[in-house]
């Protein structure tokens, strides 16, 4: 007992030189269990957590008012109700809210899930809230445990799929008999890596948990998780649906309630290495990115459906007017061809009409022709007679106008005749002087 206490005690002043001279010492007093009075400065050494700087933007943050301190609020009541440091109103409850609080403004992203007041009820339980605030920063960056809690999840979804790959390799029939029950990890196993066993499990537990993780990172709960079921084995393969849920999510714990350092050792005893999970995770990077592939697939699949169903739709659309315009010209053309018969109609009567008085015209043409053929041959006699006269005529004016001609020559021969004589007696005067 005194070398143990004073491990701690020299490990506490001078960290670096305690663990580079026995690494492994650290592992093998870890798995020992860290003395409760010195858990939470152990933690923070451990975690290289301590930040003056830090500590004051929590102070600054805690001056701030968050979107989620309603929900905060709510879930005080339901983390770890039945511990007295957490009960309604108390100081603990007060600096987990604080803790919380800060923590959903200091990092967005994440803000505010329920998990986070599980996770940091142990760290309040062992040390001042800025303390457990920088410490719960350092684990959330430093440990991976922020992918926990970020919308996308993406490092629970990894540790889940590490959990099943360990789980199908180390308890198979137990990998089995849970998928015969249509139970995923999901929808147990979640909780215990969002809040580090700390929904259901006893603190004692929790603790010894807070101790390893501190030393060895997030992965070890795989460990604490494959050892639960290994102890459980023959009881979970005995359960169906509705009960194995129940004892998955609240009984497992029950052969460690007396003995939190049975649970280290079974846990130690599950074999999970750097290499393994390294694996593992690129086999789940592998599975994503088909997976994504796939449902690049599928949306572009789905964008193709849209386009072609829009097309359809506009042919439809088009189908729909060139239907309606069919069966107007449809309509349209039996007009036309109604029309067109009763025009038929009337022109047939019209041309039996025409016919008939062709017929009425030819026959009274030949009545007429013989009625008037008599009087037509007296008209053409008399004029006849009336074109000889004519020319008879004509020839009696052309002698006359000759014969006018003639005595206007004569009339011009004896005008000349006479001025020639006035001449000459005009002559014949001025010589016999009677002018």
């Amino acid at each position: 007992m005194i070398f143990f206490l004073d491990y701690w005690g020299a490990l506490m002043h001078d960290y670096n030189g305690v663990v580079k001279r026995n690494p492994k010492q650290l592992t093998t007093m870890i798995q020992k269990g860290v003395p409760s009075a010195l858990r939470g400065l152990i933690w923070q050494l451990l975690a290289k957590s301590k930040d003056a700087q830090l500590e004051a933007t929590y102070a600054e943050l805690l001056k701030s008012t968050s979107t989620h301190e309603k929900q905060i609020t709510r879930d005080m009541s339901r983390t770890f109700p039945n511990h007295e440091y957490f009960e309604t109103e108390g100081p603990g409850q007060e600096a987990l809210f604080n803790v919380v609080k800060a923590y959903s403004l200091y990092d967005p992203e994440v803000g505010y899930c329920q998990g986070l007041s599980f996770v940091v009820g142990p760290l309040l339980l062992n040390m001042p809230d800025e303390e457990a605030f920088c410490l719960l920063v350092r684990m959330m960056n430093s440990y991976e445990m922020r992918g926990h809690y970020t919308p996308e999840m993406n490092m629970l979804q990894l540790r889940l799929y590490q959990f099943e790959q360990l789980m199908e390799e180390t308890v198979p029939l137990v990998f089995k008999h849970l998928r015969n029950q249509g139970i995923r990890s999901t929808m147990y196993a979640s909780q215990w890596f969002m809040t580090l066993f700390a929904y259901k499990f006893p603190l004692e537990l929790v603790f010894r948990v807070y101790d390893i993780i501190f030393v060895e990172g997030v992965e070890s709960l795989l460990r604490f998780a494959i050892a639960l079921l290994k102890t459980s084995h023959d009881k979970i393969l005995s359960l169906d649906f509705d009960v194995l849920i129940e004892f998955l999510k609240n009984g497992l714990f029950e052969p460690y309630m007396n003995d939190s350092s049975l649970f280290i050792q079974d846990a130690y005893n599950v074999k999970v290495t750097p290499k393994k999970l390294a694996q593992y995770a690129q086999k789940y990077q592998a599975m994503i990115q088909r997976q994504q592939a796939e449902h690049a697939a599928e949306e572009s699949l789905k964008e193709s459906n849209r386009q072609l169903s829009d097309h359809v739709r506009q042919l439809e659309g088009s189908m729909h007017t060139l239907n309606k315009e069919h069966i107007d010209l449809a309509k349209e053309l039996i007009t036309r061809k109604m029309e067109m018969a009763h025009l038929q109609d009337q022109n047939d009567v019209l041309s039996q009409k025409v016919t008939d008085l062709t017929k009425i015209v030819d026959s009274q043409a030949k009545e007429v022709e013989e009625q008037f053929k008599g009087e037509i041959e007296n008209v053409l006699q008399k004029n006849m007679e009336l074109l000889k006269k004519n020319e008879a005529l004509e020839d009696q004016m052309a002698y006359l106008e000759n014969l006018v001609i003639e005595t206007k020559m004569r009339y011009a021969e004896s005008e000349n005749e006479r001025d020639s004589l006035s001449r000459k007696l005009s002559d014949m005067r001025k010589a016999l002087g009677m002018v």
